[in-house]
């Protein structure tokens, strides 16, 4: 709670854009410090001239019209960029290097062996995300193809044309040897990618897999296959930047630069699979990643949909993966019941069994405890502790007040 006394500061929110984690971090600081925001520019997209404040916390992408506005206000700011022209304050901002190794070990898990690189624009960013990424494929002996940015400045002038753009963007996608990787820098970079590919018969993932960058959760859900998205935590990045602010307008010194990590990736169908040469088998891992939750899923089923023999399908596909359909199947279930135990504190373990296709609350608890060696309710409270210990378990605790 806010002691009474507290004064009661005035914080401008300044962006031409909406972000809702952005927003949510921000807010969630100012219920806890007591700050009055002016939101005015997220609904018209226009700086208030002759607002006078406390404080400005900026969402700032390739606005130098913003900049300048918020230069001139005279008070303290603290900038979140999503680009990296020159901002005259300090910002708090993601760890690129750590985005582009988390993409690259996210995706290497998955086998994949061939790679390639997608930017929204040849800039800093994005040059430091594919150095990192590139760096950690090398000491794998892996190379990383380039796609062609979706757009071009020079100075400050835009240089697009989309349809030359996707024309490009087709014809490198045409070359890419079959099962590659593909990094986006960007959610919509990612989205762009899938819509090609839709337009060219590729097939995601089975044929090409494709990992965004920002977790924008309605752009991912909605593509044509779910995208996978590295999480950059917008939430906290936003309430770090409030929270350097708040020392900034307390006369403190604050950091010219603060970067935080990216929290995980979140895995949706774009990457939900295993990098295979057998086009039956990787048909094969896209109807179970697909069918998974149904309880009625068998080996015979997925053997008729991918139109295989049981036998030879079964051989095919433990010499692609090292286990059996059947394996791999009762692995996908656990991996999905690890990921509802941690997230969702509050649901009920025959709820999460039956979200993830076992029959019977013995059989799933049997299955978990042979499959990690705890038991659900372990599971879900190692998860949550390990999770307070790296500070990430803010979102579980307000789902289970």
């Amino acid at each position: 709670m806010v002691p009474v006394t507290a004064e009661r500061r005035r914080v401008l929110v300044a962006s031409t854009m909406f972000s809702d984690a952005f927003f949510r971090g921000v807010s969630r600081f100012a219920r806890e410090n007591g700050w009055h925001l002016v939101t005015d520019m997220m609904h018209t997209g226009a700086y208030p001239r002759g607002w006078k404040g406390d404080g400005v916390v900026a969402l700032v992408g390739y606005q130098a019209d913003l900049i300048r506005h918020v230069q001139s206000s005279g008070v303290p700011c603290i900038a979140v960029p999503l680009s990296d022209d020159y901002v005259p304050f300090p910002v708090v901002r993601t760890d690129n290097v750590a985005i582009g190794r988390m993409a690259a070990e996210h995706l290497l898990e998955r086998s994949y062996r061939s790679f390639a690189w997608a930017p929204f624009i040849g800039d800093r960013i994005g040059r430091e995300r594919l150095h990192a990424f590139e760096s950690r494929l090398a000491d794998e002996g892996c190379l990383c193809h380039a796609l062609p940015p979706a757009h071009r400045r020079i100075g400050g002038y835009w240089h697009d044309d989309w349809s030359e753009h996707r024309r490009a963007l087709e014809a490198k996608l045409r070359q890419l040897p079959r099962a590659t990787a593909v990094l986006a820098s960007t959610d919509c970079m990612a989205a762009e990618i899938m819509d090609a590919c839709g337009e060219l018969g590729i097939s995601v993932p089975d044929e090409l897999a494709v990992l965004g960058v920002g977790n924008d959760e309605p752009l991912c859900e909605s593509a044509r296959v779910p995208i996978s998205s590295v999480d950059v935590d917008m939430e906290e990045v936003a309430y770090r930047a409030a929270d350097t602010l708040q020392r900034a307008m307390l006369g403190q010194t604050v950091p010219e630069v603060t970067e935080l990590p990216p929290k995980r990736v979140v895995t949706r169908r774009s990457t939900d699979t295993c990098a295979v040469s057998n086009s039956h088998v990787a048909r094969a891992l896209s109807y179970i990643a697909e069918h998974f939750s149904e309880p009625t899923l068998s080996v015979a089923e997925v053997a008729t949909a991918v139109r295989m023999s049981r036998r030879h399908l079964e051989r095919s596909f433990r010499t692609e993966t090292g286990c059996t359909m059947h394996e791999h199947i009762i692995k996908r279930r656990m991996q999905e019941a690890s990921r509802l135990l941690c997230t969702h504190p509050r649901a009920k373990v025959a709820d999460v069994a039956a979200l993830v296709g076992v029959e019977g609350a013995v059989t799933f608890f049997r299955t978990f405890r042979r499959f990690f060696g705890e038991s659900p309710r372990e599971h879900r409270q190692n998860a949550l502790l390990a999770a307070a210990g790296s500070g990430e378990v803010g979102e579980a605790k307000r789902e289970s007040a």
